[in-house]
């Protein structure tokens, strides 16, 4: 049997997606432990906060916490069986939730994938992995991408000499997958795909405005949402990546993305990689694919069906135009674009950009024919010096001079003990472990240029030797330290100034 049916909500969704924030812990048993019967299909949701919570939220609304998970993740779909435990519970955010004990879990369909003709059947290979049959599949054509929601398996079908197990009580359609970024306009949230395309969903799951996500589900209904966009019904919802990072070259991997600005950050395989190079700085969204098929002895996760540009950084004021966009102009006194995520900065303040310029219009109203700024984040601009200091909570900080303190994204090759004039967004945590503000997407360099101090941490020692020589031999081509390394000012780094070099290492000069 299939199911079809017109798009519903669920009553007072939002109200209980809205009220689990926060993972606290858990209340410890307080008697022999009971239990009442539990087996529902639905989604898991990531609390947030720390430690986090994953809770299960079935489709009748009720939201209980499995400890059981089996490596299923927040954003999958899933059947859990077990008994609600009567003297104790999880608090998320100052709600109670109830924990299951001894929980089984299994996977519940809500997923695309494609049908393949086997000898006459035909079989729905999911994009999350294994291959089923799935009841009036025939109603699509070989080759289809299909959307299918179904309570679990049950029993078995030969198909093309292989017994694929049946997804029970199936519901099919086409597949619409969507990757982007959570956004609302008027207070309505809805996804902005990487391709500048609104859609409305059936559940957001617990993720927030801001969030990058993909969506998979049925949009063939041909119906508006509560926003007035495309609907895509009985939507599931996972993690995608957007942001900035940069391109980097590893052995085992060729060349990959690095998210964020910072080192240490987590590495992507990526579908696409454009006319990009190593070294360049750049924004990616994508899904992400942890499971992606090994390519040699490379073993990193995938961003599939990946958008990549140029990252582009200013500094600036923004206003309302005659456009649906905000309208920024750079304080460099660079030419006029437009923004199409404002984020919650108020009027007035000075505001940093980054994003990548894209060629399709987005969601703007460009009669000005203005260039467009993509996957943008925009916040309230920093530039400051200050000085790398040490830390109880995370290490180093940034004291800047008007008395903030801060982590960075990119603390580039400064350490403790060493100034530099950094300018970037103020934005929320860079890590969950260290709760000062961050500064996104920065550029770090030295406060002021002083002579001899080729290392640029803003005093002139010994450590600056190495690299004053480098510089001399032509070695090193750094516009920054080729400038400093001049030392008796004649335009050129040479010999000539390796005796005032000497003197003021030795503090004589």
């Amino acid at each position: 049997m299939v199911f079809t049916r017109s798009a519903v909500s669920r009553p007072g969704w939002p109200l209980v997606i809205a009220s689990m924030s926060l993972a606290v812990g858990s209340i410890p048993l307080i008697a022999e432990a009971g239990g009442i019967p539990y087996e529902a299909c639905g989604d898991l949701v990531d609390s947030g906060g720390f430690p986090p919570c994953v809770l299960h939220v079935a489709d009748d609304g009720q939201i209980v916490r499995p400890f059981n998970l089996a490596g299923f993740r927040a954003g999958d779909r899933v059947v859990v069986s077990g008994l609600v435990d009567e003297f104790s519970a999880s608090i998320c955010d100052s709600t109670i939730t109830p924990n299951l004990t001894d929980n089984t879990i299994e996977r519940c369909f809500a997923e695309c994938g494609t049908l393949v003709d086997v000898g006459g059947c035909l079989r729905f290979d999911s994009d999350r992995g294994g291959s089923f049959r799935v009841p009036g599949a025939e109603l699509f054509e070989d080759g289809a991408r299909v959307f299918v929601r179904g309570t679990g398996v049950s029993g078995f079908e030969n198909c093309g000499g292989a017994d694929l197990p049946i997804v029970a009580i199936p519901y099919i359609a086409p597949c619409t997958t969507v990757t982007g970024r959570i956004s609302s306009p008027f207070g309505c949230p809805s996804i902005l795909s990487a391709t500048g395309e609104r859609f409305d969903v059936f559940t957001l799951s617990g993720f927030n405005v801001g969030d990058y996500v993909t969506i998979e589900g049925d949009a063939s209904l041909g119906v508006a949402g509560a926003c007035g966009n495309p609907l895509v019904d009985l939507n599931t919802i996972r993690e995608a990546f957007g942001g900035p990072g940069t391109l980097v070259e590893s052995a085992e991997c060729g060349l990959v993305f690095q998210a964020g600005i910072a080192g240490n950050s987590a590495q992507y395989r990526l579908d696409d990689v454009g006319a990009f190079a190593a070294g360049d700085r750049v924004i990616v969204t994508g899904r992400i694919d942890d499971d992606c098929a090994p390519d040699g002895n490379c073993a990193l996760p995938c961003l599939v069906d990946n958008t990549i540009g140029a990252i582009t950084t200013a500094c600036g004021t923004f206003d309302i135009g005659s456009t649906e966009c905000v309208v920024f102009t750079p304080d460099d006194g660079g030419a006029s674009f437009l923004i199409e995520h404002t984020q919650q900065v108020p009027f007035g303040v000075p505001v940093f950009v980054a994003g990548t310029f894209r060629p399709d219009p987005g969601i703007c109203d460009n009669t000005e024919a203005l260039p467009v700024m993509r996957d943008n984040l925009f916040l309230q601009c920093i530039d400051v010096c200050g000085q790398f200091e040490m830390g109880f909570e995370c290490t180093p900080l940034f004291f800047s001079d008007d008395g903030g303190i801060f982590t960075l994204e990119n603390f580039g090759p400064y350490g403790l003990g060493d100034r530099a004039r950094v300018r970037g967004g103020v934005g929320s945590i860079c890590n969950p472990f260290c709760p000062f503000t961050c500064i996104r997407v920065n550029s770090i360099e030295p406060c002021d240029l002083i002579p001899a101090d080729v290392n640029g941490d803003g005093s002139t020692d010994v450590d600056d030797v190495q690299l004053f020589v480098a510089v001399l031999l032509g070695l090193d081509n750094d516009p920054y330290r080729v400038q400093v390394s001049d030392v008796n000012a004649d335009g050129t780094p040479d010999g000539g100034d390796i005796q005032p070099f000497t003197l003021i290492v030795l503090g004589q000069m």
